[in-house]
């Protein structure tokens, strides 16, 4: 049975919250610091390359983060990319702390993190290719957005990007109300700690008293409840519990953004962007609507979006949204698909699930083949002409090269609009097999040795077994195979490194499986460098 949780019992007379709570709860409480794959600079050059801007290679380019904690965000991209300059400001002196620590150790020279506000930020910055700010825009007073915003405009370059993250209206206003009942019941309370344990006990008394209810109320209850039971307590108090968090409907983001000479591009989810993934119903009534803002508004209030990630560039920036064909040949493809029985498929096509559970079927042995290409070199992209020869090379017949390059590039087109293929321009950045001298970046060895995730090379956050971590510092690329397995024999011997094999398996050879195990899925989850040309 539950009980009305404690804070009811705080004594009327308990001190105030601080005034400028942004001075002290993310010291004390310091928000997760981790890859925003969305906020990738190669994310966003392709963007801009495909509305016909021509953006800086984010090899050599000028990187600022606004808000970049401890630099889970930015460190990786100056890992990735030694000629590029990564320059991060956070308020918080615990977090630049954090990361300023973190470069000192890598000793990454292209690195550094500033304790300020934004509002610092000027003409001496410079200016910048890649302006990144996740996760600081609703939850800051206005005169701070606005100085986002116009730095986001000032120290932009000609040709450079801006992205911008912020909780998207109307579906925030269910998010609002259980923010608004956390928020009433920790009022009095001061220490950020309480003010997370008594937010969660709320909501746990809150699901437990709809037992078996199942008005809609009581449904987003146990729905948002489900959410916040999985995340930690950084995210309950500076999501929820903050003074300021301000939702945006898209049209007044964008017309507040334009009041600094910027514009929008796009979102990092193209598919989010199509009315195609709509029902025909809605679709029918946006197909009218011609412009982009005022469309993204209306899917917005179907969808009951809550959170977008939107990339910005100068109002003088020409972006063209006609897709010719000079831009769509250069794309480069990826995707993993599953092969799957389909018990109500009877006309011979082969059912693929893609990764948002959706089923697809074709008797295409083009499309069949071009997916089944794609999946068996995945994370590995390939352009529409790339895999065409490999068709070639897997003695799939077809009548003419040119048409069937562009039946390949409409499908998989569409896949992109369609949100199960993704896109870019710039060539891979990891390699799905296992060189004689594997090697991954300087932050994921960094990483291994600390904790139990690494940034990978698609900037995604990958969760690695203790065999992984002891074995990535070992990928710097200066060791073989050889060394490599010799160094985990040694690791297993002195019981450094436990691990359990399967069937009848030579002791002598259990290091060389490790290590091909260990290899093999470090290349399937996108953490090895390509070899050096």
């Amino acid at each position: 049975m539950s009980t009305v949780p404690q804070s009811s019992t705080v004594p009327q007379d308990a001190k105030p919250v601080s005034a400028n709570p942004a001075a002290s709860t993310y010291d004390e409480v310091p928000y997760g610091s981790y890859p925003v794959p969305a906020s990738h600079p190669d994310r966003l050059y392709s963007m801009a390359k495909l509305f016909g801007m021509n953006p800086v290679p984010p090899e050599n380019a000028r990187i600022l983060e606004i808000g970049c904690a401890g630099g889970g965000n930015l460190l990786p991209m100056a890992s990735m990319f030694p000629n590029a300059q990564c320059v991060g400001v956070e308020l918080s002196q615990v977090q630049c702390d954090y990361g300023s620590e973190a470069i000192k150790f890598t000793d990454f020279k292209n690195a550094s993190i500033k304790q300020g506000s934004v509002t610092d930020i000027d003409a001496s910055f410079g200016k910048f290719d890649y302006i990144l700010c996740h996760g600081v825009f609703s939850w800051v007073p206005e005169f701070v957005r606005e100085a986002i915003l116009r730095v986001s405009s000032e120290n932009l370059t000609d040709q450079g990007i801006a992205f911008i993250s912020y909780n998207a209206q109307p579906g925030w206003y269910m998010r609002g109300m259980i923010r608004g009942m956390m928020i009433e019941h920790v009022r009095q309370i001061e220490e950020p700690i309480k003010k997370i344990s008594q937010a969660r006990a709320l909501l746990k008394f809150l699901v437990d008293s709809n037992h078996n209810v199942n008005t809609p109320h009581a449904i987003f209850l146990r729905s948002e409840a489900e959410l916040l039971a999985k995340m930690p307590d950084s995210y309950i108090l500076h999501e929820h519990l903050e003074d300021t968090n301000h939702a945006f409907y898209f049209r007044d983001f964008i017309a507040l953004a334009a009041k600094f000479n910027l514009q929008f591009l796009g979102e990092a989810s193209i598919a989010s962007t199509w009315p195609g993934n709509l029902s025909s119903e809605a679709q029918k009534g946006l197909n009218p609507i011609n412009d982009a803002i005022a469309r993204g508004h209306y899917m917005d209030c179907i969808t009951g979006r809550t959170f977008r990630e939107t990339y910005l560039v100068k109002s003088s920036s020409k972006v063209d949204r006609n897709l010719e064909d000079s831009r769509l040949m250069p794309l480069r493809f990826s995707g993993k698909f599953e092969t799957v029985n389909d018990a109500n498929v009877t006309d011979g096509s082969t059912s693929f699930k893609l990764k948002n559970g959706q089923i697809i079927h074709t008797q295409d042995p083009i499309v069949k083949g071009a997916l089944e290409i794609l999946t068996s070199l995945h994370p590995e992209s390939r352009t529409a002409d790339e895999i065409v020869t490999e068709l070639e090379n897997r003695k799939i017949s077809f009548d003419s090269r040119e048409q069937t390059v562009n039946k390949i590039l409409s499908t998989l087109v569409h896949g992109v609009l369609g949100g199960w293929i993704e896109f870019r321009y710039l060539p891979d950045r990891m390699q799905n097999k296992v060189t004689r001298r594997p090697t991954v970046t300087t932050w994921a060895r960094v990483q291994a040795l600390a904790n139990k995730y690494v940034t990978n090379q698609r900037h995604e956050f990958i969760r690695i077994d203790d065999a992984q971590r002891q074995i990535i510092p070992m990928l710097d690329g200066t060791r073989t195979l050889d060394d490599i397995i010799s160094e985990v024999s040694v690791l297993l011997s002195t019981g450094l490194l436990t691990v359990s094999v399967k069937g009848n398996v030579d002791s002598k050879e259990i290091p060389k499986a490790v290590v091909a195990q260990v290899l093999t899925q470090l290349a399937q989850n996108a953490m090895l460098l390509p070899e050096p040309a």
